[in-house]
């Protein structure tokens, strides 16, 4: 199955995603903030990351603009994830991220449904 990352400053919610994405077989690994994901995705390589917009330090958008800035032949599919705040909805962070390469928006709360619904689809249209 796929190599997923999944990026989000909230423990609880990265480790849900991680049970949820792990039931169907996929391999996930975690990263607590923007920064540490960059490094993981710049030593490893996945096939998918999940990220989360709003996160102290390097926030999700300016992470999925140096990935897209990257001379991967192959980089990862991008999911990228909000639930906004009052001074910064989530649609307008799930816009600029994907103006900046993200694959596919989820706003939050979603459900697991959902999620499995993207990465399915996404990781399909990888595949020869």
């Amino acid at each position: 199955m796929a190599r997923i990352l999944v990026i989000d400053d909230v423990p609880a919610f990265t480790a849900l995603l991680r049970m949820t994405l792990e039931s169907q077989g996929h391999h996930v690994a975690e990263a607590q903030d923007g920064l540490s994901g960059l490094a993981a995705l710049e030593r490893e390589r996945f096939d998918l990351a999940v990220v989360d917009m709003m996160m102290p330090g390097l926030d999700g958008i300016e992470l999925i603009r140096r990935l897209s800035a990257r001379n991967d032949p192959r980089p990862p599919a991008v999911i990228a994830m909000s639930g906004g705040t009052e001074d910064f909805p989530a649609a307008f962070s799930l816009n600029l991220s994907a103006m900046h390469g993200a694959d596919r928006l989820l706003y939050k709360p979603f459900d697991s449904a959902e999620l499995l619904a993207a990465v399915e689809e996404l990781l399909a249209a990888r595949m020869p």
